[in-house]
């Protein structure tokens, strides 16, 4: 798949461009990250020195808002301790602010425990944990003190539509109780788990909207005035791939494959208020 997509990535991002030239893209766009690994912080570092020259980072405080066409947001899942070590050295130096996506349930493990929940829960029971942590309650308040934009993630990485009502509920409502008691308030920012359009449904946004003022999908796309708060788009970016594949996901050319998805999910949004 790799040297797949190292031959037809130049081809496809110029293609693509092409378009752009003509119908300039709408609205702003999240790039979406894990994990971050020793070896991928140059790619990642490289990266975010180009989108800060290019003058195209945002704040979350910015996106909330009126963020400009073309703006870019960054974000991370599941609240690695390699996030922690990612906005110390790279993002902080540079005065960009991202938005981080932890689980209460996880950061409140240690040990055996946290691996044996990294595993079933993140990775969905398909690989180990191996040397993967979460940032402990002191990281994510690091992040926060560093100012970075926490949001809930579920309390415990659970996929919802796999969820009873009761289950789901314990998901959403509990992580928002754990935020309060621990940092003084319900995060705005809401990603459910896995971000396919699939791993959620109406329910939950409801339940989701009830708390929080946005959430986050793993849906690819741009974020504009159309989009509901409760369907945002996101570009999974992977910094392991060749540079035209990656940029592909932050100029948004694989968008197109993703119609469906993004119709589906603004399908559930659809009704829900700000």
């Amino acid at each position: 798949m790799s040297d797949l997509r190292s031959l037809i990535a130049p081809v496809w991002l110029a293609a693509w461009r092409g378009v752009c030239a003509v119908v300039p893209p709408r609205g702003y766009r999240t790039l979406l990250f894990h994990d971050v690994p020793s070896p991928q912080r140059p790619v990642f570092a490289a990266l975010v020195r180009r989108l800060l020259a290019d003058g195209r980072l945002i704040t979350p405080a910015q996106a909330a808002a009126s963020p400009r066409p073309g703006g870019i947001l960054l974000s991370f899942d599941d609240g690695f301790q390699s996030n922690l070590e990612v906005a110390e050295t790279i993002l902080a130096p540079l005065g960009i602010q991202a938005l981080f996506f932890i689980c209460p349930g996880l950061t409140q493990l240690s040990g055996a425990a946290q691996s044996a929940a990294i595993a079933a829960n993140v990775f969905d029971g398909k690989r180990a944990a191996g040397d993967l942590r979460i940032l402990d309650w002191d990281g994510v308040e690091r992040l926060k003190a560093l100012g970075q934009e926490i949001g809930s993630h579920t309390l415990d990485h659970k996929r919802l539509t796999a969820l009873s009502p009761d289950a789901r509920a314990e998901q959403i409502e509990g992580a928002a109780q754990a935020f309060r008691q621990r940092l003084g308030a319900v995060p705005d920012w809401f990603a459910y788990t896995f971000g396919d359009a699939w791993s959620v449904d109406a329910p939950s946004l409801a339940a989701i909207a009830a708390l929080h003022r946005f959430c986050r999908s793993g849906v690819r796309g741009a974020n504009h005035a159309a989009v509901s708060p409760f369907a945002l788009r996101a570009d999974h970016v992977e910094l392991g791939g060749g540079d035209a594949w990656r940029r592909l996901a932050v100029e948004g050319g694989l968008d197109p494959l993703y119609r469906k998805a993004r119709a589906h999910l603004d399908g559930l949004a659809a009704g829900l208020k700000a």
